[in-house]
């Protein structure tokens, strides 16, 4: 009978061996993985405070309110010379037309410049009316108050870009159409023109990646 239990006994004694391995295996692992933890959240602790303890250059208020209502009136000036280009050629094309012999190349080159003009100075007098009716001088919205300028700065200057490219055939145009009339060589005067509004395209591509570049610095702020 006692025989008969032995294997029994045998087997209930290594089942319970087993069940002690796998317990003391199962609490060497979290042990490890608590200590990788402790260690982990050690280490981000120390990267969180070396972090915190760097300097970092704060903003300068009086500064950007400066900087801001000088991009202001900047932006007033470019708009007051706009208006008075597009009345120019406004005036000029009814003396053309008044007068009766300018020629067709001339006539149609100066209503399409002022039909432009106009449709600029609309978009530009939108894109400006809209951030100065809630600018101010309030220290608190400075930063507001520059990344609105920022937006609109990078508006305006996606504007001139698109002109350069209305005024590129148009021009060229009235310059091909105008040495065919005075029969002269026409590579001079195409060369200086496209240069022209090339180099008016890539000013105006600087500033729109400068104005970029300092709208995603303010907007970390």
């Amino acid at each position: 009978m006692s025989n008969d239990k032995l294997p029994e006994n045998e087997a209930i004694h290594q089942g319970v061996h087993e069940e002690t391995d796998e317990q003391l295996n199962s609490d060497a692992v979290s042990d490890t993985r608590a200590e990788a933890t402790n260690l982990l959240d050690e280490q981000w602790l120390t990267l969180s405070q070396d972090w915190q303890s760097q300097p970092y250059e704060k903003t300068d208020i009086q500064a950007l309110l400066k900087q801001t209502k000088k991009r202001t009136l900047l932006a007033k000036s470019l708009l007051a010379i706009d208006v008075i280009a597009t009345v120019g050629l406004i005036i000029v094309l009814l003396v053309g037309l008044y007068q009766g012999d300018w020629g067709t190349a001339t006539i149609a080159y100066l209503a399409f410049g002022a039909i432009t003009s106009i449709v600029f100075v609309y978009y530009e007098i939108k894109i400006r009316l809209r951030i100065w009716q809630h600018s101010c001088d309030s220290p608190d919205k400075a930063v507001a108050n520059a990344i609105a300028g920022l937006e609109s700065s990078i508006k305006y200057i996606k504007l001139i870009k698109l002109s350069c490219w209305l005024l590129l055939p148009a021009v060229n145009w009235y310059v091909y159409a105008m040495i065919e009339e005075l029969e002269k060589s026409p590579w001079p005067s195409f060369f200086a023109v496209n240069i022209v509004i090339v180099i008016l395209w890539l000013i105006s591509h600087w500033f729109y990646k400068k104005r970029t570049k300092e709208l995603s610095q303010l907007s970390l702020i």
